[in-house]
This record gives C-alpha cells, structure tokens and sequence, in this order.
C-alpha cells in the first residue's frame, strides 16, 4: 500500500476537522490539502542514510478569483495546510529535507477557477541566482517569511520593504513599505534602516546602519534573511 492510500483515513478527519467550520459550502481547501499530500507523496525519495525525504516548501497555486475569496483566511489555512504535511509524513516516517513543511498560497492569472496547481520549489542555488551578464557578489537567502524560499543578489542599492515598488518586496505586515536599504560601495554593503516602524536588526541586535557580514542574519518584521558574500 503507498504512502497516500495509508493515509487517506486519517487525512479525511483531518480535513473535516480543519476546514469544516470556516468553509461550511466551500470544498477548494480540501481539496488543496488532498493535492499538497499528494504532492508531497509524489516527491518523496530515499535518503542516503535509509529514511524517506520529501521537500519543506510547496507553492499552492490558485485562480485569481479563487485567491481573493481565501485571502482572508490565508494564514490559517497555510498553518493547517503544513499541520498536515507534518501529521502525514509523521505517520509514515517521512522526514522533510529543509526544516518543517511549509505552504504558500499564491495567485496565478492563468489558472481558471477551482484548479489548484501545487508545485515543490527548491531553494536555488547561488549559481542559479546569478545573472547572465552581471556577477553579483553579495546575496540573501531566505531564513524565514514568505516567500519561504529564494534567494536575492543585491545590485548597487537594494531596497527591502512592504511596497510592490520594493527591490525586495515581501509579504510581512511587521515590515514597513520603505523598511531597510542596502548599499553597495568600495567592496563592501551597507545596510541602513529606512525610518521603519519595528526596526532592523543584525544577529538580534537592533541598527540604523551597520556594514554587512558574511553569514549576518538580517530581521525585519518577522523575516529573516542572511547574507551570503562570494569571493
């Protein structure tokens, strides 16, 4: 019997147990945990030291439409999306291959309504992340927030914030939308707090401005990021 057919028992309580209350007429967030086990089923492979490994991070892709009427209740179902993956994958001795499961809703215009598209997303590599024409040498790797993966090569200025206009735009209400800037000069970068409401902190310490470390963790809001530098 495979991973999924094992679980299915347990997954239909889950699901009624999670989504019924808050979606009483609305089946799409079932069926998005049903396709994120699937998904993560599909995706698990033996490990080197004998276990099974699926991958942390998963994409649920929804119509427009769909993705305004959830929007709402987006965190929610995120944290039960995830609660799943990890009850799951518990039952069966899965082990995920980057942390804990994490689950992101996002809306894609090309999707109709009620079609859910769940995609696995590996964190990029640094060569993956590099430009063609350009050889970046100052990045940031997401540590934690949304997106949950990614990493971000840093130009002369890079500014991080709420605003769609940001350089780095991320999705985090503790963030201002002109929160932090980078700055690149004479070899090194410089981060500089843009007047932000919460702050911006180096390795947990709170700063206006501060020169940039290789493996500096930079908070904003409840985002992490730390910074990678190539020789």
């Amino acid at each position: 019997m495979n991973w999924f057919a094992r679980i299915e028992r347990s997954l239909a309580d889950f699901v009624e147990r999670a989504f019924a209350r808050t979606f009483p007429s609305d089946l799409e967030p079932a069926q998005i945990a049903r396709k994120l086990v699937a998904v993560m089923e599909a995706q698990t492979r033996s490990s080197v030291d004998g276990g099974n490994r699926a991958p942390s991070a998963y994409e649920a892709r929804v119509s427009e439409l769909d993705y305004e009427r959830l929007a709402e209740h987006r965190d929610y179902l995120e944290r039960q999306w995830a609660d799943l993956l990890e009850d799951c994958a518990a039952r069966v001795g899965i082990a995920f291959s980057d942390g804990p499961a994490r689950v992101c809703m996002i809306a894609r215009p090309e999707l109709p309504a009620g079609t859910v598209d769940v995609r696995v997303e590996p964190e990029p590599t640094v060569e993956e992340a590099l430009d063609d024409e350009v050889r970046h040498r100052y990045f940031l790797h997401m540590v934690q927030g949304a997106p949950a993966y990614g990493i971000f090569a840093l130009e002369e200025s890079t500014v991080i914030g709420r605003s769609e206009s940001s350089d780095i735009f991320l999705l985090d209400p503790g963030i201002s939308r002109v929160h932090a800037r980078i700055d690149i000069r004479d070899g090194e970068a410089t981060i500089v707090d843009c007047g932000s409401t919460n702050g911006t902190y180096i390795n947990d310490e709170r700063v206006e401005r501060r020169v940039l470390n290789d493996g500096d963790e930079i908070t904003v809001g409840n985002t992490k990021l730390r910074v990678e530098i190539r020789d």
